[in-house]
């Protein structure tokens, strides 16, 4: 499973060996020195999960991977136990323009509640480039949806989890024939933003759960 298939990445490797076949082949396209990026916050546990493309790079970024300790804890990511990285200065204005709705949910807490998942764990500097052939055939991006059809679609469909499909839906391999309650596609794949209308349905939920638990 996709947690098994990490942890035999090599320590301090940015690209797991049985992915650098497949990468090789594709040169200039992806920023292979820094962290795969599969999984930002705890994916194992958040109640609400965000599917993205892949991340994004710009270069001002290069200063933040190359720093210790940050760049070890962004390597800690990918077990999907951390929260999400809110102290990386653009992820943290990414992450919240898009899923965070300040009048319900403070900034620690959602770092807890939303995971972001992306098919694909390198980064890229054109997202354009990311060429459905490499989806298809890197051994990450397969593992990453067997993890979503057989983990988070099931459990969503019971109600157990929120699963937003805000970007790259062909890539992962699903179309809105799953959408029901707690399973909603982004109406701005391109941005990968919630809109109100599903913001409100995410935090109504989760609203819902907390007193149903207490």
């Amino acid at each position: 499973m996709l947690f098994d298939f990490w942890a035999t990445l090599p320590p301090q490797a940015c690209v797991h060996p049985k992915d650098r076949p497949i990468l090789d082949q594709y040169p200039g396209i992806f920023e292979l020195d820094i962290p795969p990026g599969h999984v930002n916050g705890p994916l194992k546990t958040a109640p609400v999960v965000a599917c993205y493309l892949n991340p994004g790079f710009e270069e001002e970024d290069r200063a933040w991977f190359n720093r210790e300790p940050e760049r070890t804890t962004l390597f800690r990511q990918v077990h999907g136990e951390d929260g999400f990285p809110l102290w990386f200065p653009r992820w943290r204005k990414w992450y919240l323009e898009r899923v965070w709705d300040r009048k319900r949910i403070g900034e620690e807490q959602l770092a807890q509640t939303v995971a972001i998942f992306n098919v694909c764990a390198y980064a890229s500097p054109n997202a354009q480039q990311l060429q459905p052939e490499i989806i298809q055939r890197l051994p990450s991006s397969q593992m990453a949806r067997c993890y979503l059809r057989e983990v988070l679609i099931p459990q969503a469909q019971r109600g157990k989890r929120f699963l937003v499909i805000a970007r790259g839906h062909k890539e992962w391999g699903v179309d809105r024939s799953l959408e029901c309650r707690t399973i909603r596609f982004s109406p701005n794949p391109r941005g990968g933003h919630f809109g109100k209308k599903i913001r409100d349905a995410v935090y109504d939920w989760l609203d819902a759960r907390q007193n149903t638990e207490t």
